[in-house]
């Protein structure tokens, strides 16, 4: 499995949990997984941070979610053989 496309779906600032925060909004293609995967992270609004700044802090936050997602998507569509026992 392999992430083939990382589009920004939104970018912007949004009251979160009672403060301003960057909604920063992710959709994640994998070219083995039918589909994608949109996964969000509220960050700090900091002083002169750039979009690309913001995007790359919340997609290091993401990371352990995106893989999650990958492994949990990993049988789908394989076969079951009852024979061995074994998802092929």
């Amino acid at each position: 499995m392999a992430i083939n496309k990382i589009q920004v779906s939104m970018i912007e600032n949004e009251e979160y949990e009672g403060a301003l925060k960057k909604n920063v909004t992710l959709d994640i293609f994998d070219d083995a997984i039918e589909g994608g995967y949109c996964i969000t992270k509220y960050l700090e609004i900091v002083k002169d941070k750039t979009d690309e700044d913001y995007v790359k802090d919340a997609y290091a936050l993401m990371k352990d979610q995106i893989t999650e997602w990958q492994n949990s998507k990993k049988s789908v569509g394989k076969t079951f053989n009852p024979d061995t026992g074994k998802i092929e």
